[in-house]
């Protein structure tokens, strides 16, 4: 049995751009030209992957094939481009694997390869019994000189490496590049010059993907991505492959290089649902593909993303199926598929899931395979060849690549996030095999997602909050997104059991985000009137809808909400009122002991303050009880109660406020540490009036910076404090003027940032 040979390239993370060429000699069939293709990969971000950024090395790659026979004049010219600068001394031939066959210097007549200018040439063929490649002429390959693939093929990578200097926003056109050849034998003995095809780059900020939740899949075709499931062992083809590609089911041999299959059980014709046959796997007819192919099912569903399933029982059931590539020998794309229906201004993660399953496909320059006596692997102990590397392009230009994937027996995910233009609402996406196929390359593709990055939001005081009927209750939402764009929003209510909404505010916005650890975050709030806090309106839900432009506000496939986080209203009949108001509830530690301090005003008859403590922030219990001074005249009453249990660790505390009908009110927590001496906000004076005032803790000495953000995302004060070890207390003055309304007040320490609602009142 012949295995596949596959390239492998071996890169140092340098950060510069490399060009490479594949030159190969092939199958045993004719072929009346080469193969030949160009592609690259984003050294510096190495096996990650990632998006092409200023300062990136690149590494662009251009296959020569010969399937069969022998070629003269073989020969390699291209132009470094526009936006990269050559690195010295990386001119060279590299075998299929990677490694380095034949090193150039830049300068002319010494050697195959040289640049002059902006120019670079290599001159092909080293065979040296068969008119090889000197310094001044183009040289011969045939089909079993060396780098050989197991002695059928010759595959060649000429490449150089460059620097990325041109800027974000920018492209990179790689064009004009050319092979020559011309056959030894048959009707047609001129020189022929194969052009290579372009590839255009973006320069582009390499944000990862989504770290907040992601929307609905846009991708649509081949079961939006996940190729379907059924009980067949091999699927049909897909239209989504390109031609270049032809369709095989799993057998010992198949599919081959320049073939795919779609299967949910990559077992041969000896069918198996188990990975534990030996590699090779010696077997008459072999369970594996060339007797070395991973047996495995396909990823959607799986119980663990990275595992993926195991190979389907289609004897008993069915199972998901997934798109397997066996490379080609020429560089070139393996899925494509037009997005229609988009949202413009919009982020979206562009993304699949990928595996490479031959562990044991290499083949090294002399020809021989992973299991022959002599062979050397690329890396030490990895044998599995050439490593898939594909780029994911939009629109015919390329945004991001994978990295080489090496053989780990496991999934991984890999993709970047994409932003749309101000009015675009579709694109061409296109999968690029970076690498060519032999001796590897051989992998599954499952998962792919074309999604909105969407924002999260949490609402407060809870997700079921409680209001006395006829009474007002303000409910907010904090929307924290990945991106800052989605700075448009309203309020809606539904009174059918989330069935229909309605708006109970116009378009709001843009607000302006704040960067937080955990994204871009803003909030918002509503108050619900007492005419929408009857009895009869227990139960309405409450939501917040946001959108990246107000006409996308306005589109419901364009808007967005955090369909796991609503707000259930709960209106209770709650008798007579409770005759207080809770102005502030404020703790501070003191000989490692919590004090918690309080004031109220407009009390109107007897009250009792339960104090309620919490280790876990869950589960309260009462510790004490205050009783109220009973001085009804007085506009301010002020409260104090110290825990006679020294702290340990952080504890919780609230109020719970009962007047002598047995109506009852809660308090917000406060958290106290015992610890003060990390950055942390102790305490604050909330509600605040004319002067906002809090207490934060801090462990070294440093310059705080204050800032006051309203519910649009506008600084509206902005301070700085010189901060000492220990407890600090600080005052931001003639906040008076502010407008009655909910604000964030954002403390930052070196690269500590502390947040936390308040509520300016009347004065």
């Amino acid at each position: 049995m012949k295995m596949k040979q596959t390239i492998l390239w071996r890169v140092h993370l340098l950060p510069t751009l490399l060009f490479i060429i594949i030159i190969c000699c092939c199958r045993s069939f004719a072929s009346a030209q080469p193969d030949i293709g160009r592609s690259y990969i984003n050294v510096t971000k190495g096996s990650n992957g990632g998006t092409v950024e200023t300062g990136d090395t690149l590494e662009i790659r251009s296959s020569f094939v010969v399937r069969a026979g022998t070629f003269d004049s073989c020969g390699y010219f291209d132009a470094i481009p526009a936006g990269v600068t050559y690195i010295p001394g990386t001119l060279r031939v590299l075998t299929n694997e990677g490694k380095i066959y034949k090193q150039f210097t830049d300068a002319y007549g010494d050697d195959a390869g040289y640049k002059t200018g902006s120019n670079i040439r290599i001159n092909l063929g080293y065979n040296t019994s068969a008119a090889p490649a000197t310094a001044f002429r183009r040289g011969r390959v045939g089909n079993n000189h060396r780098p050989s693939f197991y002695g059928s093929a010759c595959i060649m990578i000429a490449s150089y490496r460059v620097r990325v200097t041109a800027a974000i926003g920018s492209v990179i056109n790689i064009s004009g590049g050319s092979m020559t050849s011309k056959a030894r034998s048959g009707a047609d003995l001129s020189l022929h010059t194969w052009p290579l095809n372009s590839k255009t780059i973006q320069v582009y900020t390499n944000y990862g993907i989504c770290a907040n939740t992601v929307g609905t899949n846009a991708i649509g075709t081949e079961s939006n991505g996940t190729f379907g499931n059924g009980k067949a062992k091999d699927r049909g083809t897909s239209a989504n492959v390109p031609i270049g590609y032809g369709y095989k089911t799993f057998t010992t041999n198949t599919p081959n290089d320049y073939f795919y299959g779609i299967s949910n059980n990559t077992s041969t014709t000896n069918y198996t649902t188990s990975n534990a046959w030996s590699i090779p796997d010696g077997s008459s007819p072999t369970h594996r593909v060339f007797g070395v192919w991973d047996i495995i099912g396909d990823h959607t569903g799986a119980v663990s993303p990275t595992l993926g399933n195991p190979a389907a029982d289609t004897v008993n059931g069915t199972g998901g199926y997934m798109l397997v590539i066996n490379s080609a020998y020429r560089i070139d794309s393996a899925f494509v598929q037009t997005i229609s229906g988009l949202c413009p201004n919009t982020y979206y993660e562009i993304s699949c899931w990928m595996r490479n399953i031959c562990s044991y496909c290499g083949c090294d320059s002399a020809g021989r395979g992973a299991q022959s006596a002599g062979y050397i692997p690329t890396a030490p102990g990895d044998s599995s060849g050439v490593y898939p590397n594909l780029s994911f392009n939009v629109d015919g230009i390329d945004y991001y690549t994978t990295g080489n994937l090496k053989h780990t027996g496991l999934w991984e995910k890999k993709g970047f996030t994409y932003l749309t233009g101000p009015t675009q609402t579709s694109f061409n996406l296109k999968f690029f095999n970076n690498a060519p196929g032999g001796g590897g390359n051989d992998w599954a593709l499952d998962d792919i997602t074309v999604a909105t990055c969407s924002p999260s939001m949490v609402y407060s005081p809870s997700n079921n909050p409680t209001v006395c009927q006829n009474n007002v209750i303000t409910i907010e939402d904090t929307v924290t997104s990945f991106f800052n764009n989605y700075t448009n929003y309203k309020w809606q209510r539904s009174t059918d059991a989330g069935a229909s909404w309605s708006d109970v505010t116009g378009a709001m916005g843009p607000a302006l985000p704040y960067s937080t650890p955990g994204g871009w975050q803003y909030f918002t709030s509503y108050i619900v009137p007492p005419a929408n806090t009857n009895q009869s309106d227990s139960g309405d839900l409450y939501r917040v809808v946001v959108a990246t432009t107000v006409s996308n506000l306005s589109d419901v496939n364009c808007r967005f909400t955090d369909a796991g986080n609503i707000i259930t209203l709960k209106v209770i009949d709650c008798g007579s009122p409770l005759n207080v108001q809770l102005l502030s509830f404020n703790g501070t530690t003191e000989n490692q002991k919590a004090k918690l301090t309080w004031s109220t005003s407009q009390e109107r008859g007897p009250l009792q303050f339960y104090i309620e403590k919490s280790i876990d922030g869950i589960h309260y219990s009462t510790i004490s009880t205050v009783y109220s001074h009973g001085d009804y005249n007085a506009m301010i009453n002020i409260y104090s109660f110290t825990d006679p249990s020294p702290l340990n660790g952080t504890a919780h505390y609230r109020l719970k406020i009962i007047n002598e009908t047995g109506t009852v009110m809660i308090s917000r927590v406060v958290s106290i540490l015992q610890n003060p001496d990390t950055f942390s906000i102790l305490s604050v004076i909330n509600p605040f009036s004319k002067n906002l005032s809090f207490d934060i803790s801090s462990g070294h000495n440093g310059k705080a910076n204050m800032e006051l953000v309203n519910q649009l995302g506008r600084i509206v004060r902005k301070n700085s404090f010189n901060i000492n070890t220990g407890i600090n207390h600080l005052d931001v003055n003639n906040t008076d003027l502010l407008p009655v309304g909910f604000y964030v007040l954002r403390i930052q320490l070196g690269e500590s940032v502390l947040t936390e609602k308040v509520l300016k009142l009347m004065h």
